[in-house]
């Protein structure tokens, strides 16, 4: 019984860390646009700027940068 319990909760566990693991953190998500908006100023807004952040919250390594001028991005899936 309490080896059911054991694998239960394991399971659990790494259930919750695959749903949490889409994004990154808010702080990681800024850094990483600010990079990319070093990297291409005359492309970046304050709003390509918040979509960057947003996508890669949401997506982490899988937002893509559309290379549109002014930057838009997407979650590549």
């Amino acid at each position: 019984m309490a080896r059911r319990l054991g694998t239960g909760a394991a399971l659990l566990s790494l259930v919750a860390l695959a749903v949490g693991c889409g994004g990154l953190s808010t702080e990681e998500a800024q850094q990483r646009c600010a990079q990319l908006r070093g990297a291409v100023p005359s492309c970046s807004t304050d709003e390509s700027h918040e979509a960057c952040v947003r996508c890669y919250e949401e997506c982490g390594d899988a937002c893509e940068p559309s290379g549109a001028c002014p930057q838009t991005f997407t979650c590549a899936e």
